[in-house]
Parts: structure tokens; C-alpha cells; sequence
């Protein structure tokens, strides 16, 4: 019967059972189409979502970035040191087992009462092997175990958190350089139709045709339009600069070549995976580190209660090495090693286990606002492409409306009907109308990328 209760000790866990905080979600999406919520599962594959966007030279970099980037090495070496706490936090739940060995010479005194051989010089040595193992009556070893492990699995949530972070900066720094070279191009191309306009109307100045107010016009809007497009480069090279440092490089080292973005991002499919946000790792780093605090909480209250560490040891003693291993020189002994139980403390120990709930209390309100912020962030980039692919379609109408305009102002001018102003007034309009449409392209491309990112990469 004492070993049965031994037994049925061994299986106490003081450790509350884990809850998941209750999150007052709703059941699917504000923003039309087929989203719903789900609990995080962020083993699932991710795969490589970029290559949505049919952009070779943005996988190459994303290639480059993850294998190149600093602080993702310092995330793995994170979860490299964290899986070896894991493991030692677990190896309390085996027995001890030290090879030692002792060699001594001494000397007894030779006037003590009773001592016998007293005077003496001898040599006593030998190895020795010995086991001790806690006996886990209330789970404490169990939960150090759980809580090292769950604080392991929530570094590798912090590790794929950083690489989804990484990718997603590098696709938004790509595609807003690429919007950036497409504004720079459609600045070059004005400028070329303005140095054309500017020589026309310096031919018909010199025929009589038209008043040097309409070439100093003209001279005026080119110089105006040549400064707007040497301005943009100075923010170009600023994202240059920054996808170099995600590829963990100098930026004399890279250079990105002009490319204009084109076309429209990806669709998101009429239908989508049940599994939304399962794969958000914030969430599950969430998760696991109340869970570490959890069993923590089972460790602190462990201490409440007495240890028991149990003890063998084995070897031999001799004074002659030629016998270490003789039958007759062996030794051994076993017994408790240590018992401890914490009778007065001066409220240490229920303070500890109060400190512990407050820990978990604070990881349960952190994973709610961590859930709660994920529905933001998805609702936000939901609601970004809406209106975006409505405010594209309206700029496309007014680009057309505009670049009318500009050809019914020429044809007035030309034909001596109003003064030049018009026309540059015209131009005007349209440049501004092309560049807000460039601008709304490139705002596409990357609240897409957004949305990829609050959906944990890809849909």
C-alpha cells in the first residue's frame, strides 16, 4: 500500500489546468467575402507566398535576405539557446548519476583517546559512482520541464514572427521602390514632352506666331518639372538603402535597377482556407508563454511542500591500487540524500505563487490584445484593397478625362483661342492625375503585402 501511494504522489500536478483567455471575436470579417476567424496554428505551411506576384528578382532577394539577415540569426540563435534550456530544464526528471574517483594521504594523531592506529600515515583512494534522484511528489520537475519547453516552442513562434516580419518589409520596401521608379519614369517622360513643347514654341516665337510670355511659360514648367524628378531620388535611394540592410549587406554593396511597377497585385481568391490566422506566430508565441507561466505557477506552489531527494552510491576504498577492484574493497551506501521542507518562511513562498498567477494574469491580457490586434490588422488591409481597386478605377477615369482635356486645350490654343496658361494648366492636371494613379498602384501592391503579413503569409 506505501508503494501505491508513492506512486499516486508522484502523479500530483499543483499546476492549474491551462485556459485560453475568452477573446470576444466575431464570427467573420466587416469586409465582404469569405473570411472567418480561427484558432492559431502556426505549424501549418506557409510556403513561399511572394511568389503570388510572379517577380523573380523579388524571390531572389528574399532568398537572399533570410539567409543573410542579422537579426534572423540572432532569432534562431534565440531558439537555439531556448531548446537548450528545454533541455535542461527536463533532465531533473531523470536520476543523477557522477563517476568520481579520490586518492588521500594523511596522517592520524597519535595522543587522541580511543583513536586507534593512531600516529599513523596512510593512503586511502578509489572511484566511487553515485545516483540521486528527486522524487517528484507534486509536480515540480514536471513543470520546469513543460514551462522550459513551452518557453522553447514560443522562441521558434518568435523566430517565424521575424522571418514573416523580414519578408513582409523586404516586399514592401521592393514594391515601394518600384512605385518609387515608376513616378521617377513618368516625371522623365513629362519632362521629354515639355523639352518638346518648350523647342515648338521657341519656333513659333521666332516666326511671329506666339509672345515670348509662352516660351518663358514653357521654360518655366520644364525646369519645374526636371526639379520634381530629382527630388524623387533621394527617396529612391533611401529604400535601396533599406533592402540592403534586410539582405544583411552595405549599400555599395547592392543596387537595385530601375523598375517601374506594373499591372495589378494578386487576387485574393474567391474562396479562402478555414484556417485564418492559424498561422499568426505572435499568436501562438502568445499561447506557449502562458502556458510556461502556467506550469510555473504548479512550481511555486510545489514549494509549499516538503523534497524528497533520494540517494545510492557505490565504489571501492583502498590504500593499495594493485586491489581497487578487489571483491573485498567495495563500499557502498543508500538513503535519503536530502529532505526539505520549507516550514517558515516568512510568506516567501505564497508571495512567489502570487507572483506567478500575476505573471500568467499579465500573459492572459497580452494574449488577448495580441489576438484582438491580429483582427485589426487583417481588417484594415481587408478594407484598404477594397477601396483601393475602387479608387483605382475612378483615377483611371479621371487620367482619361484629364489627358482629354489637355488635347482640347492644344487644339484652342493652336488656334489662337486662349493663351497659353490654358494649356500648361492642362499639363499640369494630367501630371498630377498619372501620378495619383501610379501612387494608387503602388498602394495596392502593398496593402496586399499587408494583408498577407495579418494573415500569417499568405491566404
Amino acid at each position: 500500500m506505501a508503494a501505491w501511494g508513492l506512486v499516486a504522489l508522484a502523479g500530483c500536478n499543483l499546476a492549474p489546468k491551462p485556459l485560453t483567455p475568452e477573446v470576444p471575436l466575431p464570427s467573420g470579417f466587416k469586409t465582404d467575402g469569405p473570411w472567418r476567424t480561427a484558432r492559431p496554428r502556426d505549424d501549418a505551411t506557409r510556403g513561399n507566398w511572394w511568389s503570388s506576384f510572379g517577380d523573380a528578382r523579388l524571390g531572389q532577394l528574399m532568398r537572399d535576405a533570410q539567409a543573410n539577415n542579422p537579426n534572423l540569426e540572432l532569432a534562431m540563435h534565440r531558439v537555439t539557446e531556448a531548446r537548450a534550456l528545454a533541455r535542461a530544464d527536463s533532465a531533473g526528471l531523470f536520476p543523477f548519476l557522477t563517476l568520481g574517483a579520490t586518492a588521500q594521504r594523511s596522517r592520524g594523531s597519535g595522543t587522541l583517546q580511543f583513536q586507534f592506529a593512531g600516529g599513523r600515515t596512510r593512503t586511502v583512494m578509489g572511484p566511487s559512482l553515485d545516483l540521486a534522484y528527486e522524487v517528484d511528489f507534486w509536480g515540480r520537475v514536471r513543470n520546469q520541464s513543460r514551462a522550459g519547453a513551452a518557453r522553447a516552442e514560443a522562441e521558434q513562434s518568435d523566430y517565424q514572427t521575424a522571418l514573416l516580419g523580414l519578408q513582409s518589409e523586404l516586399a514592401l520596401n521592393y514594391f515601394a521602390l518600384r512605385a518609387q521608379d515608376a513616378q521617377i519614369a513618368l516625371l522623365h517622360r513629362t519632362v521629354e514632352l515639355r523639352r518638346k513643347t518648350l523647342d515648338l514654341a521657341r519656333t513659333r516665337f521666332a516666326a511671329g506666331d506666339i509672345a515670348q510670355i509662352d516660351v518663358a511659360q514653357a521654360e518655366t514648367d520644364l525646369a519645374a518639372t526636371q526639379a520634381e524628378a530629382i527630388g524623387l531620388e533621394k527617396r529612391r535611394a533611401e529604400l535601396e538603402h533599406a533592402i540592403a540592410l534586410l539582405l544583411g549587406t552595405t549599400p555599395a554593396q547592392f543596387r537595385q535597377p530601375a523598375h517601374a511597377i506594373g499591372g495589378t497585385p494578386p487576387s485574393i481568391p474567391a474562396s479562402v482556407p478555414s484556417d485564418l490566422l492559424e498561422r499568426r506566430p505572435d499568436i501562438a508565441a502568445a499561447e506557449r508563454q502562458m502556458a510556461a507561466l502556467n506550469a510555473e505557477i504548479g512550481v511555486a506552489r510545489a514549494a509549499l511542500f516538503p523534497s524528497l531527494t533520494l540517494g545510492v552510491t557505490g565504489g571501492t576504498q583502498t590504500s593499495y591500487f594493485s586491489k581497487i577492484f578487489n571483491a573485498a574493497s567495495r563500499v557502498w551506501g543508500m538513503g535519503p540524500a536530502a529532505v526539505e521542507w520549507p516550514l517558515l518562511r516568512g510568506g516567501a513562498v505564497r508571495a512567489n505563487i502570487a507572483a506567478s498567477q500575476a505573471r500568467y494574469d499579465q500573459a492572459a491580457a497580452s494574449y488577448k490584445n495580441t489576438v484582438l490586434t491580429a483582427m485589426r490588422e487583417v481588417e484594415d488591409a481587408l478594407a484598404g484593397i477594397a477601396v483601393m481597386k475602387r479608387q483605382a478605377a475612378a483615377q483611371e477615369t479621371t487620367v482619361a478625362a484629364a489627358r482629354r482635356a489637355l488635347e482640347l486645350s492644344q487644339k484652342r490654343y493652336d488656334s489662337g483661342l486662349v493663351a497659353y496658361y490654358e494649356v500648361l494648366d492642362s499639363q499640369r492636371t494630367l501630371l498630377r492625375a498619372e501620378q495619383e494613379a501610379t501612387r494608387i498602384q503602388g498602394e495596392r501592391f502593398l496593402a496586399t503585402v499587408l494583408l498577407i503579413k495579418a494573415l500569417g503569409g499568405g491566404w
